[in-house]
């Protein structure tokens, strides 16, 4: 078991003392703080005790072991931050009691020495096994010195709006030998081995970010965690997600209908970052680095069109209809060739930009948009003359094809790794290159990516083993096995996005025992907010801990039965006819 800086191992008996502030025995040594009057909150003017725009709804409940009233504020309600006073000094586990009903709620939360908020949800993933209307989900959020410290409690009213509930805060104290076990383990670097993945579009698109404060916060989860590296979007195609001299913004001009309500507003929120002359990328890689975690910019290599009714088509695919793709039956195909000088110029021209403004490295995210090279002449020449074959008359499969057309994304990614190098000898340090590549070195080299090559050459430091196709396994075991001996790392990406914590040890233990340096999780801004999983995640860099761990061991989310709520009994035959 190990609770460095991680949820402790007690469990809950009966509480003593008044409504609202409860101590709670929890083991011979501890006792835990309940405090479950969430009416508490300041100012008292925000709090209402009926449905009410722009206030808090108190709720009165009573649950097992714990009382008092929750707080709830509705989809549409635009209720304010408010401030619970903690009234402890000294060092404390936090878990939150979060009660989503069946409206999923998303609340806002921060510590007063916090630099931003961070988000707090739960996931019931079973709602008949889990009695998913009438209980409370309590979460591990972290540890932290509570002294002199308050907790802001606030409502996601901008972007995407979601409805916000919190029923208690428990205080776990920790001694002092935990204390220093926990700035131990957070001083330490053995255990950061694993990589974050965010597309920096989905959250500019779900929140509206318009400040340095917004963007940040999609950063502050990782503080104090596993995490070493986080890949952060710069873009796709010639549309790129930061101020740049080299692309265009996706600001999407001269666009005034969208398909999704999230693309109108991550729109408006590059916008209004221009306007304000806040660079995203920037702003990223700084809090990164005051986190101490590497910061890099992630590519998608064939961003350039989307069909209709999104009509998506960058600049530079429709200024130069001549570098794109071509089928073997010479149709063209709706992406752009890396076999074409322009294009490869162009892509190495944002990752220098990217490299000079601070990332840590860049990351080609291979797993969309593939082909980056088809059958565009300079290629069917280049093996008429080699093999004194026509291409387009061989199988797509046939081998000698398939490795010469490898080449040339090999040539690309070793000018990338040449620029990098330039780059890095000006600024007297490294600068990686990564890349997300598919399930197995069969389906990279079919689609034009001679992965075991780039990895003896010395061309990227790191990859990402990615389920491209969905329904076939990565096969860890053969990356591990061609990058033996040489300098390039391989992170296994740990999917689905939703999973209890057991299951995401043991994928974990998993891959570790198949050889990986270390895990990457795609879309991790989604997993993140639900922290009966985030408190695992964030800790799976912590081999050796794991493996001693017992599954039902994990005290960073327990269910507590709703007796009563605004006084309806929960029990039998609860007032939820639809359960």
């Amino acid at each position: 078991m190990f609770h460095q800086d991680g949820p402790l191992s007690c469990s809950l008996s009966t509480p003593e003392g008044e409504k609202g502030l409860r101590r709670v025995p929890m083991c011979a040594e501890r006792k835990a703080i309940y405090i479950s009057d969430m009416g508490r909150c300041e100012p008292g003017s925000a709090i209402s005790e009926t449905a009410e725009y722009g206030h808090w709804r108190a709720i009165p409940y009573e649950a097992e072991g714990v009382s008092g009233t929750m707080i709830t504020a509705g989809i549409e309600c635009n209720a304010p931050t408010v401030t619970l006073p903690l009234d402890v000094e000294g060092w404390y586990a936090i878990h939150l009691g979060i009660w989503t009903n069946w409206v999923d709620r998303v609340t806002r939360l921060k510590l007063t020495d916090d630099p931003c908020f961070s988000t707090a949800t739960t996931l019931y993933p079973d709602i008949k096994k889990t009695n998913y209307f009438a209980s409370i989900g309590e979460v591990y959020w972290k540890c932290a010195d509570l002294t002199g410290q308050a907790l802001h409690i606030g409502q996601q009213s901008g972007g995407t709006p979601w409805a916000s509930g919190i029923a208690h805060v428990k205080l776990e104290p920790l001694t002092p030998e935990e204390v220093a076990a926990i700035q131990s383990d957070r001083a330490g670097s053995d255990t950061k081995r694993l990589v974050a993945y965010n597309d920096a579009w989905s959250v500019f698109g779900e929140r509206a970010l318009y400040t340095e404060e917004d963007i940040i916060e999609e950063v502050e989860p990782f503080r104090d965690t596993d995490f070493q590296k986080l890949l952060w979007g710069i873009g796709a195609g010639s549309m790129v997600q930061y101020l740049s001299e080299v692309g265009e913004l996706a600001e999407k001009k001269g666009m005034s209908d969208f398909s999704r309500y999230c693309d109108r507003q991550a729109a408006e929120s590059f916008r209004t970052l221009k306007e304000r002359g806040i660079d995203p990328l920037k702003t990223v890689i700084d809090h990164a680095h005051d986190l101490g975690i590497e910061l890099h910019g992630t590519y998608r290599v064939g961003g350039w069109v989307f069909p209709p009714p999104d009509d998506f088509e960058d600049g530079l695919y429709r200024q130069h209809p001549e570098w794109r793709c071509v089928n073997r039956d010479g149709r063209p195909v709706a992406r752009l060739s890396y076999a074409f000088p322009g294009v490869k110029d162009f892509v190495i021209s944002l990752f220098r930009e990217v490299a000079e403004r601070g990332a840590d490295g860049v990351n080609m995210a291979f797993i969309r948009g593939l082909p980056c090279v088809l059958y565009e002449e300079p290629i069917v020449e280049g093996f008429q003359q080699l093999h004194g074959q026509d291409p387009r008359q061989l199988p797509e499969d046939d081998p000698s094809w398939l490795s010469y057309r490898a080449s040339w994304m090999t040539s690309f990614m070793r000018a990338l790794r040449e620029e990098m190098d330039r780059v890095g000898e000006r600024q007297g340090r490294r600068i990686q290159v990564s890349a997300y590549v598919i399930e197995t070195l069969a389906y990279n080299l079919q689609y034009g990516l001679d992965v075991a090559a780039w990895a003896e050459e010395g061309l990227v430091d790191f990859i990402i083993p990615n389920p491209w196709h969905g329904d076939m396994d990565v096969d860890v075991a053969s990356f591990v096995e061609v990058t033996r001996g040489t300098d390039c790392q391989v992170f296994a990406d740990i999917l689905p996005r939703r999973m209890p914590a057991g299951e995401y040890r043991q994928r974990a233990l998993d891959c570790y025992a198949a050889g990986v340096d270390g895990l990457a999780f795609w879309d991790t801004n989604s997993r993140y907010p639900f922290l009966n999983e985030w408190s695992m995640i964030r800790r799976l860099g912590h081999e050796e801990a794991l493996q001693g761990w017992a599954a039902d061991e994990w005290p960073a989310y327990r269910q507590v039965p709703l007796h009563s709520l605004g006084g309806h009994h929960m029990g039998s035959y609860s007032p939820y006819w639809s359960a």
